[in-house]
């Protein structure tokens, strides 16, 4: 978090029962959907403070002598009519609630008096409290630092999309789950509980907030956007286009409230009841037109092309389209097989009638796309690169003056990607079996790389209260593997690196170096470590020498190799 000023505030904002004729408990106001703290309207500098705080200020809610939570600001400050008749406070502010302080954590007695909001300089018994508290939770962080993630975030925030870079081990899939989490849920905020973290993000993902997919060689732009798959009906193959991981979570993002567009079908339908009320609309190219309407009763809606001529009569529809199917590719969940286009017609005349195609979520989205270098990305997304980039985004948030859109090859769909959906990829730095990235994409990506750290395998130690044995031979081999910030040059891997490549791209990921007893640290050695050190080494990644069979020996032995020690011949 590295939040530690020489100025820290707390507040207290709850009502004692009987205060304005009700009782208002702290949690409840940082337990909203939206967590939020309050004060009242005053002409002093307490309410002044209030209003002036910076974004990103920690603070310690308080009732009283009783310490509540640590939070950070996010917004600036705000009324809200509902908020005051709930809570009698007249000016709020949005926070993060960073850990709510358990018993063994309070303060003692008498340390903070009465008072609505107050600092406290460094000097101060209340300032060396709430720093004590800061500092436990950057000890207990399991990702550096609070900060890092909200940095990660931030750069994703602005860019719309980041690749994630380093070698295996480096805990990418870990900080790729985190970072997505933080992005749809701000509101979570126990990082330092990976099992909470995976929990929530598999939440996310059930829900549709988080789509994953692994990129590979053999996939395609009809895998990933959209495609003409084959489909056996009455013994006849036909060709329905099918939407992709891509094209499916795009659509979920720009619909701002799936009950929206659901229920603007129905009225829409009570609009074109009857054969008399019939309406043209136009076809997704825009170069024709339909007939649509509806008979009650009828679960398909009827449509006819408007320059058609039938024997049967003009209120015969030769494409009927199921209601269900039709609403069900209007949240991007399934499609209507028999006639998709005229299904997506009817879709976009609603949205227009309703104004929903202006009505962009702001909700959050992400899509992960792991192993992002193994596919040909530039194939992969085709014509669609260009509207990855931040200004060419559309809905909320996007610069409308460079918004752009395309037609989709299959269906004929104008299509944009929207503001609110985040790309985060991952790749490792010593894949050389793929193809490389090209400029073209580069320039849409910021690039992070996560570095191997001994730091991490110390934290795990400390938190999995590994014998002080096992964690010193984990370091130790870590260390004469990967070496340090002092001895980079003398390890292993700076002494056999090939030219080519950057010594922080080649170290083994602290992740192999974690385990809770000897005998996993050697499993670890044995099946992980050693042989992946080979494959750099058949690869031409790393160099061969002579002697190297002696340390890895040693190494799936959990100990460390000394040059005084004879060496094994080499094969």
């Amino acid at each position: 978090m590295n939040n530690h000023s020489n100025k820290h505030w707390h507040l207290q904002m709850y009502l004692p029962e009987g205060k304005k004729g009700v009782q208002i408990r702290s949690e409840d106001m940082l337990k909203e959907p939206q967590p939020v703290i309050g004060t009242g309207e005053w002409n002093n500098r307490q309410c002044q403070d209030f209003k002036e705080l910076h974004i990103g200020t920690i603070i310690l809610v308080r009732e009283g002598k009783k310490a509540i939570a640590l939070c950070e600001v996010t917004s600036g400050c705000y009324t809200d009519k509902e908020l005051h008749e709930k809570y009698r406070h007249s000016n709020f502010r949005n926070v993060k609630v960073l850990d709510f302080i358990a018993e063994k954590d309070q303060p003692p007695p008498r340390l903070f008096s009465q008072g609505t909001l107050k600092s406290c300089g460094e000097w101060t018994h209340q300032w060396e409290y709430i720093d004590k508290l800061i500092s436990l939770m950057d000890k207990n962080n399991p990702i550096e630092e609070y900060s890092q993630l909200k940095e990660y975030a931030q750069l994703l925030e602005s860019k719309k999309n980041i690749i994630l870079q380093g070698a295996p081990g480096t805990g990418k899939t870990y900080t790729t789950a985190s970072i997505a989490v933080h992005m749809c849920n701000k509101n979570f905020t126990d990082y330092t509980d990976h099992s909470k973290v995976i929990e929530e993000y598999e939440r996310l993902r059930d829900t549709g907030q988080i789509a994953f997919c692994t990129f590979h060689q053999s996939m395609d732009y009809e895998d990933f956007v959209e495609g003409l798959k084959p489909e056996v009906k009455s013994n006849n193959v036909e060709y329905n286009v099918e939407n992709g991981i891509f094209k499916s979570i795009c659509e979920q993002a720009k619909t701002k409230e799936e009950a929206d567009i659901i229920t603007c079908i129905d009225k829409y339908l009570q609009s074109i009841k009857g054969y008399e009320n019939k309406k043209k609309i136009p076809t997704i190219s825009g170069r024709s037109d339909l007939w649509v309407w509806w008979i009650e009763g009828n679960d398909t809606i009827s449509t006819r092309s408007a320059i058609s001529k039938s024997e049967k009569g003009e209120q015969y529809s030769l494409s009927p389209l199921n209601i269900e199917k039709v609403k069900l590719q209007a949240i991007g969940e399934a499609i209507e097989n028999n006639w998709r286009q005229y299904a997506q017609a009817f879709i976009n005349a609603v949205k227009k009638e309703y104004q929903l195609d202006k009505q962009i979520s702001d909700k959050p989205y992400v899509l992960i796309i792991d192993e992002i270098n193994r596919g040909n990305v530039s194939k992969i997304f085709g014509e669609l690169i260009t509207l990855l980039e931040a200004d060419k985004r559309s809905g909320a948030g996007s610069d409308s003056n460079h918004c752009i859109s395309l037609i989709l090859p299959y269906s004929k769909e104008n299509f944009s990607v929207p503001s609110n959906l985040y790309i985060i990829g991952t790749m490792n730095t010593t894949d050389r079996s793929t193809g490389t990235i090209d400029y073209a994409v580069r320039r849409r990506f910021a690039f992070v790389t996560l570095k191997s750290s001994d730091k991490v395998i110390k934290e795990y130690a400390e938190k999995q209260s590994v014998e002080d044995n096992v964690r010193d031979a984990s370091l130790a081999l870590f260390t004469q593997i990967n070496g340090n910030l002092k001895n980079d040059k003398e390890s292993f891997i700076a002494k056999h690196k090939a030219a080519d490549f950057e010594l922080e791209d080649l170290k083994v990921g602290h992740s192999y170096f974690m385990a809770k007893d000897i005998d996993m640290l050697k499993m670890k050695m044995r099946y992980e470590v050693v042989p992946l050190i080979k494959e750099y080494i058949k690869d031409g990644i790393l160099r061969g020498m002579q002697g190297d069979e002696s340390y890895f020996e040693k190494w799936m032995n959990a100990e460390c190799f000394h040059q005084s020690e004879p060496t094994t011949n080499d094969n």
